[in-house]
């Protein structure tokens, strides 16, 4: 890659830069929270978020004294809460060993909770202007097809080709603009379908395009198939509370409370429902069908028959409950709560009732 490209490169970037909150000032504390913000998570999305956070957590400091659960409930809507957790966790570490910034080298970036080699990267670049890459799934895109590079997207030999191309490529004291300028040719013009060529600053060198393959750069994943599940979810009623279950500590919305939800075998919430109540350790008196909702995560689609149960708790039921991974809340108190996405749903059916 000749000195021509980089510089036509970083020219398209001076141009077509979207303003960013986290571009005005590079600011290493908010290039941390964007960059763990923006994993898995769409600019437009992230932006509304970021605002909020930065209003209610201005800088290292603040964000290591925060208390668990009203970060949460900022981030409750973002998904993969699990980044919250570790947002949270690295800037409490940080702010133990001195920091009051986030430190400016991968490798002391790396020892982190939730950084790993591109939010390394990224922070160390962006941030402080260090010359490392730092591959996404853009720059993957817009390396892969700039050397017709056959390899699958998001497959550690590509990760290692692309890394190398772009470590060979950066121009020296440019790393902040040449690593953000690859990201944003991917976001917005390297697109995975239906690339606009015509718009790209390196059209005219690149090879996949040359050979007409861009739009099968970098070459596709196998995707698993789409499992349909047919679910219940219950808001149990008892001695005035409503019964939330903790999802455990680690996985899909990790230590979440939320509205239970179970396989529906039948069409009778009274059978499939009564089983499950005994279960769990409730005896269920009386249903009411509420709505229905859909949600989905990872490669399953879930349609929920929401409903509510009147119930009485039993000895086996207290155990878990004492032992948190059941809990009692009140009603009010729901709204409140950080609570993943199919609670959120089934709550809004039942306030769409009332």
């Amino acid at each position: 890659m000749g000195k021509k490209m980089t510089e036509l490169l970083l020219e398209w970037f001076s141009r077509h830069a979207r303003a960013l909150p986290w571009r005005e000032d590079y600011d290493p504390y908010k290039i941390l929270v964007s960059e763990f913000m923006l994993q898995q998570t769409q600019v437009d999305t992230v932006l509304p978020y970021f605002e909020r956070w930065i209003s209610a957590y201005p800088d290292l400091a603040s964000l290591a004294g925060a208390a668990d659960a009203k970060a949460e409930k900022l981030w409750e809507g973002l998904g993969y809460y699990s980044r919250c957790r570790s947002l949270l966790s690295a800037a409490r570490i940080m702010v133990e060993e001195g920091h009051a910034t986030p430190p400016p080298s991968v490798e002391a970036l790396s020892r982190y909770p939730g950084i790993g080699p591109y939010t390394a990267g990224a922070i160390a670049s962006i941030a402080y202007n260090v010359s490392v890459p730092a591959v996404d799934g853009n720059v993957e895109r817009v390396t892969s097809r700039l050397f017709d590079l056959e390899e699958t997207g998001g497959s550690p030999a590509l990760k290692r080709l692309v890394t190398g191309k772009v470590s060979e490529m950066m121009p020296e004291g440019e790393a902040r603009n040449f690593n953000q300028a690859l990201m944003e040719l991917g976001a917005l013009v390297c697109l995975p379908k239906a690339p606009l060529c015509t718009d790209c600053p390196w059209s005219e060198v690149c090879i996949a395009r040359k050979r007409g393959v861009q739009e099968v750069r970098p070459l596709p994943k196998a995707r698993p198939a789409v499992e349909k599940i047919r679910a219940w979810g219950v808001l149990c009623f008892a001695e005035g509370s409503c019964l939330l279950h903790r999802r455990p500590d680690k996985g899909l919305w990790a230590g979440f409370w939320e509205i239970p939800w179970f396989a529906r075998k039948t069409e009778n919430v009274r059978a499939d429902g009564g089983a499950w109540g005994q279960d769990v350790g409730l005896e269920c008196l009386s249903w009411e069908e509420i709505g229905t909702a859909r949600f989905s995560f990872t490669n399953h689609r879930v349609t929920a028959w929401f409903v509510t149960c009147q119930a009485n708790i039993l000895p086996s039921l207290r155990e878990k409950i004492r032992a948190g991974e059941w809990g009692l809340h009140r009603p009010e108190d729901l709204p409140r709560l950080s609570l993943p996405a199919p609670s959120r749903k089934f709550l809004k059916l039942l306030h769409e009732r009332l």
